[in-house]
């Protein structure tokens, strides 16, 4: 669990920083997009780990699908954990239907 913790901290502060670099000097991507961008990257990983099909996966760009606010994708990752059997593509529907 500690371990959990730590990993979410650290993706949180590389967002944080990342965000920083990206307004200092040059228009880069928002900090809220880059939220957006590693809640779903943990979504992915998630139904990695649950053995989803990678071709199914591999079709999920995270970098494309960052205009979602961090909370539909908080959703998702929520929904899979609630529902094991659940899939990422019927989480997303789940969220979007509430978002």
């Amino acid at each position: 669990m500690a371990k959990k913790q730590l990993l979410m901290l650290v993706v949180m502060m590389t967002g944080l920083a990342a965000a920083s670099l990206g307004r200092a000097g040059r228009e880069g991507p928002s900090a809220e997009e880059i939220w957006s961008e590693n809640f779903c990257e943990q979504a992915v990983a998630l139904a990695r780990q649950r053995g989803e099909k990678p071709e199914t996966l591999n079709l999920v760009n995270c970098r494309l699908l960052n205009y979602y606010q961090p909370s539909y994708w908080q959703c998702v990752i929520a929904a899979m954990k609630t529902n094991r059997d659940l899939t990422l593509d019927a989480a997303r529907a789940k969220c979007l239907a509430d978002y």
